[in-house]
């Protein structure tokens, strides 16, 4: 189970077993910052925040972003 944070083509920045990262089609990928910094970097990146955040299985997560942005 994964928490989506936020979303962009593709990539999403979510929360698994409480660690930050990044998931793509390749995985997850862990990153070392807070929330709090990951959500103002993402912003710079142009990712769109999931409001609220959303609760996913992997399955899920491939699907909702291989889905075009609203």
């Amino acid at each position: 189970m994964m928490t989506v944070l936020a979303r962009k083509d593709g990539a999403a920045l979510v929360i698994r077993d409480r660690g930050l990262g990044i998931f793509t089609d390749k995985g997850f990928t862990p990153v070392d910052f807070k929330v709090e910094l990951a959500m103002k970097l993402a912003a710079r990146l142009k990712y769109t925040p999931v409001l609220p955040a959303q609760d996913m299985e992997e399955a899920d997560l491939v699907r909702f972003l291989q889905h075009p942005q609203d």
